[in-house]
């Protein structure tokens, strides 16, 4: 589905929207991920102010399930709990967010950080967007929870409407301290597809909140971005996308192509880069392996204010997918998400970032 977007044309279709007939059940086992049901995941509330330290949310396998009212809307978040939290020490954040035509349930699922939270003990919060469209495709999964992101430039019902998706996940990130102790200097934000777009928008309206960017096949969505600070941005992208073109969109206003390197060069001007990189030797996929064809070459542009640094993951071979997740490696005939490209393992996203994030913090 095509929409138009000032000027220039936006198809964002979510890789879990073209899922063929697979079951949140069954995708959950092909992920190696538990399905997000029982009490804990079906238990929706509304969020309250609370005094003193906030209560400590029990950690579990799956993730708690929450909802909040902003602008008149009611929304949901989820957080998953790692076992660091039964220490009581305040845990950083990452919000994990999903791609048009996906929600928070299926971001979870995908991405497997759940394992990486319990691992490296910090909080992972996946909310969801709002509606994508009007009318809506018939999906076996998403069913009519299909969402997306006012990133920008991107993408259809939630810009349209002028979604106010930075003040919600401003709220959510209050909501989440409300239940359970947050280091609010160590918040983080990613995403994939409209969701990465989103990602980059929220790191770049609400720097006060956010401590570093990643962002999945999803550049800068905005023209003209202008944090209130240095913010260091870690990005993900492929020159074989299928769906967000690595060179981006064309358009007779060349702002507006918005291409994954374009995004990249406006972080490396708002954090006082150098502009020249330091590009690492490529790792590149063996003959013979579910890697074959693939590459993964890292960009580092350093030297930026205040010890941050600008990094670019680029890939080669593989499609509009969460690097690092077994889905769509392997032969085509097994892949369970159509129309997006290959996986790709040479590269685990969830780690990558993870390392990244924890080398900075808000300025106190």
């Amino acid at each position: 589905m095509a929409v138009p977007h000032r000027g220039r044309a936006r198809a964002l279709p979510g890789p879990v929207g073209l899922v063929g007939l697979v079951g949140l059940v069954g995708l959950a086992a092909l992920c190696g991920s538990p399905a997000i049901s029982g009490t804990a995941a079906s238990a929706s509330t509304t969020t309250t102010t609370t005094r003193g330290p906030a209560p400590r949310l029990v950690p579990m396998s799956s993730s708690y399930l929450f909802s909040l009212k902003f602008d008149g809307l009611t929304r949901a978040y989820r957080i998953h709990v790692p076992p660091a939290a039964t220490t009581g020490t305040p845990l950083p954040m990452v919000i994990n967010l999903h791609g048009d035509t996906q929600n928070g349930q299926l971001e979870e699922l995908q991405t497997q950080m759940d394992a990486n939270a319990d691992q490296n003990g910090y909080l992972a919060v996946y909310p969801d967007g709002t509606r994508v469209s009007k009318v809506l495709t018939p999906d076996p999964v998403a069913k009519q929870a299909q969402y997306g992101w006012n990133a920008g430039l991107c993408c259809a019902l939630p810009e349209a409407r002028n979604i106010n998706d930075v003040g919600f996940l401003t709220a959510v990130i209050a909501a989440v301290a409300q239940r359970t102790p947050v280091n609010l200097r160590r918040v983080y934000i990613t995403g994939i597809s409209s969701g990465g777009m989103m990602a980059n928008a929220m790191a770049a309206r609400a720097a006060g909140h956010i401590a570093a960017v990643s962002s999945v096949e999803g550049p800068i969505e905005i023209p003209t971005i202008h944090p209130s600070r240095v913010v260091p941005a870690l990005e993900f992208a492929s020159t074989s996308d299928p769906i967000v073109p690595f060179n981006g969109t064309p358009n007779k206003n060349p702002k507006l192509v918005l291409s994954a390197q374009d995004g990249i060069n406006q972080w490396v001007r708002n954090d006082g880069c150098s502009t020249t990189p330091h590009t690492a030797a490529p790792v590149v996929g063996a003959a013979g392996s579910v890697s074959a064809g693939e590459s993964a070459t890292l960009v580092t542009y350093a030297h930026c204010n205040d010890g941050a640094k600008v990094e670019l993951e680029r890939f080669t071979g593989s499609g509009h997918v969460w690097p690092g997740s077994p889905l769509n490696t392997g032969p085509m005939n097994t892949w369970i998400l159509q129309g997006v490209g290959r996986g790709i393992v040479l590269v685990d996203a969830n780690q990558t970032m993870w390392n990244f994030f924890k080398q900075y913090e808000l300025p106190k």
